[in-house]
C-alpha cells in the first residue's frame, strides 16, 4: 500500500481510539461513577465528551475529504481500501453523532431537564448499536486486507 493510504488509516485508527475512550467513559460502568461519595464519585463530563465528539467528527471529514483527493479506483489495490475506508469512515461519523446526540440528552438531564426518559434513553442506545455495528463490520473488513497484506510481506 501506498504511504498516503496507510497515514489515512493511522488516522482512522487515532480517531477511533479517541472514539472509544469517550464511549468507555460514558457508557462503561465504574466505581468512581457510582459510588456517589467524596473523593471517590467522579461524574461523567458530559460537556467535554460532546466537544471532544465535535472534533472527531471534523477529523472524520477531513479523512474523508483526503479520500475524495486521492480519487480512489476500484481497479487498484489503494483504490478498493479507500473506498472501504471511506465507508467505514462515514460510519463512523454517524456512529459519532448518535453518541452526541445522546451525550448532549444526558447533559441536559444532569442540568436538571428530566424530559429524557430511560425509555428514550434506550431508544437512543438501540438506534445507535445498529449504526455501530454496520461500521463495525466494515472495520472487519478493513482489518481482513491489512492482515492479509501483511501476511504477504
Amino acid at each position: 500500500m501506498r504511504p498516503e493510504t496507510l497515514e489515512i488509516a493511522r488516522r482512522t485508527n487515532s480517531v477511533l481510539r479517541q472514539y472509544m475512550n469517550i464511549q468507555n467513559d460514558l457508557f462503561k460502568p465504574s466505581l468512581r461513577k457510582l459510588i456517589r461519595l467524596p473523593g471517590i464519585y467522579t461524574p461523567v463530563d458530559y460537556q467535554g465528551n460532546r466537544l471532544a465528539l465535535t472534533a472527531i467528527s471534523v477529523e472524520l471529514e477531513d479523512i474523508k475529504r483526503s479520500i475524495r483527493d486521492f480519487r480512489p479506483d476500484n481497479e487498484s489495490e489503494d483504490g478498493k481500501f479507500l473506498i472501504l475506508q471511506r465507508a467505514y469512515v462515514s460510519g463512523m461519523a454517524r456512529a459519532v453523532s448518535c453518541v452526541k446526540l445522546i451525550t448532549e440528552k444526558l447533559y441536559q438531564r444532569s442540568m436538571g431537564n428530566k424530559e429524557y426518559s430511560k425509555k428514550d434513553y434506550g431508544e437512543d442506545i438501540e438506534v445507535f448499536k445498529k449504526v455501530e455495528l454496520e461500521f463495525l463490520e466494515i472495520g472487519l473488513k478493513l482489518n481482513k486486507i491489512i492482515h492479509e497484506k501483511q501476511q504477504s510481506r
